[in-house]
């Protein structure tokens, strides 16, 4: 590359000849060729990283099924109990929402231990980069050490950022959560690898910013040129942006990663390990993008094109109802794509109802709280043809962790706020119809509580009745649910629903809401063991009180906006320490998280 010049002076400077600095670089600790073993640090610790949660999660699953066999379990605390309740002291807590609320249009913020995680990965590459001092070399004598290092460990991150963004992901199947959760790592890995781009981009340009290498060599101007595109896209998927414009940032989201790896592509192509992490990192794109639309053509060719009823209920949440031989658990999701709509967009839904049976004719519900976007231009259309109509629908999916590890608990307490309740429910009813089945095999959870935060009692009874109406098909499913819920449970076996209703009451407004909800018929049907009150939740409190109540092992499952999900997250926490000391009646609180959004 330097022939021409080799052996003179260029602007001051000594170019040496090829064995010159051949020479020049055996006598240092670190050359051009070895540098490539920073890469492979990197993928040690992901790799390692995700080992260690396969570990943790074939013990969690195994624990599971161990305890569905098993009679109750004793009071006594063991080693493992112990350090479950370490592991999630650590790792459960959120930020206060006082906190939150500054870094929300920034970071999307998650628990303690994905943040301990990418911790974790920004000192490791941060060590590995600068905790040795040698970081550059004379001009035009081989690229600066500290721009190589952080080159292997930035393109040791790329498949990795690939695969942790993908729907069906084998990363989340093997530790056992959803693609959804995986979101935060996906971003989180990305802001490494545009840390170490940037300092690679940075120390680069320091030591090789010469005019000679903009006029000849390429591989400084491909650098640029990929270089660009990652800022847009790490800068345009900041919350703040993300979610002013969702349909715009997905767009252009998928542009600016074609630009990215084609110009990254020239940039690494012919030197040392580059082309094998592209050739990596395309392998897992495509095999993601294959298997994702293989399935999704599965799905929607099997039972033919499929039909959505759509409805535009009193309260205005949006009903969708679709028949289907598709069969899903409670707690998993769909992306709906509604080609007389928006063609190319697809969004994810909770179903809020329950499958009769696995290659049987079912009806897949879905309650939605209309929004700006997709789902307001889904509510225009409702009004638009007199709140009711058929409309073709592609389904992707079902995707999402399920949820019938709550079976092995002995007690489960349910939290939903607002339309949360749509996914909420599901999980509901399964346990309530685990406890009247004679197969004890199936559950050992004996008390299950609800508890449900909704602004206006009229729109709770409307939600509510939609509710079990999506879970339940037809109206002797209805029937049989109301039934259940309403009926004496066998002894040994406790339900209790309560519900808040966070906005004042005025009487007269709530006979007029409930009226023109349509539900005022179906009040006698309600659960009389349905319990109301005025005002918010004390989420603290009755998470500390059902610590101290209830005995064994405790499932806590929560869906609402993100203060709720903090306030649970937070308090479940304060009894892993109650649980280490034994002021806790339980032996175990386990904790499950869902939001709106991601």
């Amino acid at each position: 590359m330097y022939d021409d010049i080799a052996g003179t002076f260029f602007n001051g400077h000594y170019v040496p000849t090829h064995a010159e600095k051949m020479a020049y670089q055996h006598n240092l600790p670190e050359t051009w060729e070895s540098s490539v073993r920073y890469g492979y640090y990197g993928m040690y610790l992901m790799a390692a990283m995700i080992f260690i949660a396969i570990l943790f999660n074939l013990h969690f699953r195994w624990t599971q099924r161990r305890r569905l066999s098993e009679p109750r379990a004793s009071q006594t605390l063991t080693l493992a109990d112990r350090a479950y309740a370490i592991f999630r002291y650590i790792g459960y807590p959120r930020l206060p929402t006082s906190v939150n609320r500054f870094i929300a249009p920034f970071y999307t913020s998650s628990n303690r231990a994905n943040f301990l995680l990418l911790l974790a990965g920004f000192i490791f590459t941060t060590l590995y980069c600068f905790a040795v001092t040698n970081y550059y070399r004379p001009p035009f004598y081989g690229s600066p050490p500290l721009g190589l290092r952080s080159e292997w460990l930035a393109m040791a991150t790329l498949p990795f950022l690939i695969v942790f963004a993908q729907k069906i992901n084998i990363v989340a199947v093997v530790i056992g959560t959803s693609h959804e959760k995986m979101q935060v790592l996906h971003q989180g890995v990305a802001g490494l690898h545009f840390y170490m781009s940037f300092v690679h981009t940075i120390s680069m340009t320091i030591q090789r910013g010469m005019p000679w290498d903009w006029a000849n060599n390429s591989i400084f101007w491909t650098g640029y040129a990929a270089f660009v595109p990652l800022v847009w896209l790490c800068f345009a998927s900041l919350p703040i942006f993300r979610k002013a414009g969702y349909e715009f940032f997905w767009f252009f989201h998928l542009i600016a990663v074609g630009a990215y790896f084609g110009f990254l592509w020239i940039h690494v192509w012919q030197y040392l390990d580059g082309p094998y992490y592209m050739y990596a990192t395309f392998a897992v794109f495509a095999w993601g993008v294959v298997l994702r639309l293989g399935y999704m053509i599965y799905v929607n060719l099997r039972s033919g094109v499929h039909r959505a009823r759509v409805e535009l209920l009193p309260s205005g949440t949006i009903s969708i109802r679709i028949h289907t031989t598709l069969g899903w658990t409670p707690g998993q999701h769909v992306f709906l794509r509604f080609p007389t709509v928006r063609p190319l967009e697809s969004h994810p839904f909770s179903i809020s109802s329950i499958p009769q049976g696995a290659r049987q004719p079912n009806e897949m519900c879905f309650l939605i709280a209309p929004q700006r976007g997709f789902t307001g231009s889904l509510k225009k259309k409702c009004e638009g043809a007199g709140r009711e109509l058929d409309l073709p629908v592609l389904l992707d999916g079902p995707f999402g962790h399920s949820r019938p590890e709550l079976r092995a608990f002995d007690s489960a307490l349910l939290v939903a706020g607002g339309s949360g309740i749509a996914y909420i429910l599901p999980l509901f009813v399964d346990l309530i119809q685990c406890l009247r089945t004679e197969a004890c095999v199936k559950s050992r959870c004996t008390t299950v509580e609800l508890l449900w935060a909704v602004p206006a009692r009229g729109q709770s009874f409307s939600v509510f009745s939609g509710t079990i109406r999506s879970v339940a098909p037809t109206d002797a499913h209805v029937e049989a649910i109301l039934k259940d819920l309403s009926e004496q449970l066998p002894d040994g076996f406790e339900v209790v629903i309560s519900v808040f209703v966070t906005q004042p009451l005025d009487e007269k407004l709530v006979v007029d809401d409930i009226s023109a909800s349509g539900c005022s018929e179906s009040l006698d049907k309600l659960p009389s063991m349905i319990q109301w009150h005025t005002g918010r939740p004390c989420l603290a409190s009755t998470i500390e009180k059902r610590s101290q109540m209830w005995d064994g092992r405790v499932a806590v499952t929560v869906c609402g906006p993100l203060s709720m999900l903090t306030d649970v997250s937070n308090a479940v926490t304060s009894v892993q320490l109650d649980i280490l000391s034994r002021r806790a009646k339980c032996t175990e609180m386990y904790l499950q998280t869902d939001a709106f959004d991601w």
